[in-house]
């Protein structure tokens, strides 16, 4: 376990953050008091920040390996000072926005397992927004000549963001049922472990210091989107519960290609790597999130096959699964429809390679055409609308993805 030491930031700024919680996630007094029956033996949570060891004194990747960290913001010139503090910002609006996203279902749960689990993984984005307040309050360089206190802007713009100005697509999402708290906990927090594993090696030292300590938390909520979504499953499966596999399925359509997206264009990230941030690009790091995420489904899809066939091993079940997928058809009464699958990564994308940005992919990552030409974008959001949650359609986010859309084809 990674050692830490505890502490906090300037009271303005954490009475904000305390006055932000109250507004935003009342629910925090819920979890306090019933911590210790249902988290029992785990320390109660405390909103402060967690100062971890570094893996290294020295930078480990890019033009500066070798040299001491930064540990003032000043020591960072040019480009890589906003860089930085792009990747703290960011940081700190994906915490704030899943808060935000996660109330709006909570009273949904499936469970009171389920409800506590989310308040948990909630108070720790709380925690983990702090954290990257801390990074930035911690440091009294974080100014430029012309611009002033660059760490106190980006703090007030941080706590008065709503759902729809977060900076990531995925964090503007409005949330329309606890399916979403659980898929969105399984997908979109997976990657949030890969950018902490990934800035463990951040050449500024106050960040690279936050992540091992974060990552210990964001384990709990991966391991809980991942027991929730079983669950799910089984229940689906017995037809019991709120949702069957064709939900299951349309919410993987939905928050996929966003998680996709978080790791920011596939050919890019070399820059982050250049000035020490991160030890992956982008491409790199996608592509093991996307092994990763299809062994999730694949676990999914053993205990859905398993309530199906009573008494079949999970090897056995492992054997229909890839029957199913290779040919398409039934395998031992098992349908395509009592599975779920992984979208392509061409499907529903609005960021990353020009040659797949707003064109109409299905979910298995054919290009879709009517008599022989592209399929227009009003016949693509029909297919969209076939797809994706119903609750979805019509949603704010939706409508910015078409007004996207229509103004990406019309500039062509």
């Amino acid at each position: 376990m990674a050692n830490y030491t505890t502490t906090t930031i300037t009271p303005k700024y954490h009475d904000a953050m305390v006055d932000w919680q109250k507004k935003n996630f009342p629910e925090l007094a819920i979890l306090e008091k019933y911590w210790e029956d249902h988290f029992k033996g785990q320390p109660p949570f405390e909103l402060v920040a967690k100062v971890g060891d570094l893996q290294s004194d020295t930078v480990m990747v890019g033009q500066y390996t070798g040299r001491k960290r930064f540990e003032r913001a000043k020591e960072m010139v040019g480009n890589a000072f906003f860089s930085a503090r792009d990747i703290i910002r960011a940081q700190a609006s994906t915490e704030l926005g899943s808060i935000q996203q996660h109330t709006l279902t909570l009273d949904k749960a499936i469970s009171d397992r389920g409800k506590f689990a989310v308040l948990r993984i909630m108070a720790e984005e709380l925690r983990h927004a702090y954290q990257m307040f801390w990074v930035l309050d911690q440091d009294q360089t974080w100014k430029k000549p012309g611009l002033g206190d660059v760490a106190n802007q980006t703090i007030e713009e941080l706590l008065s963001m709503e759902l729809g100005s977060h900076v990531l697509d995925a964090f503007n999402i409005d949330f329309n049922d606890f399916l979403d708290n659980v898929t969105y906990a399984t997908v979109i927090d997976l990657v949030g472990k890969y950018q902490l594993e990934m800035q463990q090696v951040f050449s500024y030292a106050p960040m690279a210091r936050s992540m091992g300590p974060m990552l210990l938390e964001e384990s709990f909520h991966l391991g809980s989107g991942r027991a929730l979504l079983k669950d799910i499953g089984e229940m689906a499966s017995r037809g019991e519960g709120d949702y069957s596999v064709e939900d299951m399925q349309r919410a993987l359509n939905l928050w996929f290609p966003r998680g996709l997206e978080m790791f920011g264009n596939e050919k890019g990230g070399e820059t982050a790597v250049t000035f020490g941030f991160k030890d992956k690009t982008n491409g790199t790091a996608q592509n093991e999130y996307i092994e990763e995420v299809r062994g999730v489904v694949r676990n999914v899809n053993i205990a859905m096959v398993q309530e199906r066939i009573a008494g079949i091993s999970r090897q056995d079940a492992h054997a229909v699964i890839d029957e199913i997928e290779k040919s398409g058809d039934p395998s031992r009464g098992v349908k395509p429809e009592d599975i779920i699958s992984l979208p392509d990564v061409k499907f529903f994308r609005k960021r990353g390679m020009d040659e797949f940005v707003f064109m109409p992919y299905d979910v298995r990552g054919d290009l879709l055409t009517e008599g022989g030409t592209q399929l227009s974008p009003d016949g693509y959001l029909r297919y969209l609308a076939t797809v994706l949650p119903e609750k979805f359609i019509g949603s704010r986010e939706y409508d910015k993805y078409v007004d996207q859309m229509r103004e990406h084809y019309s500039d062509k």
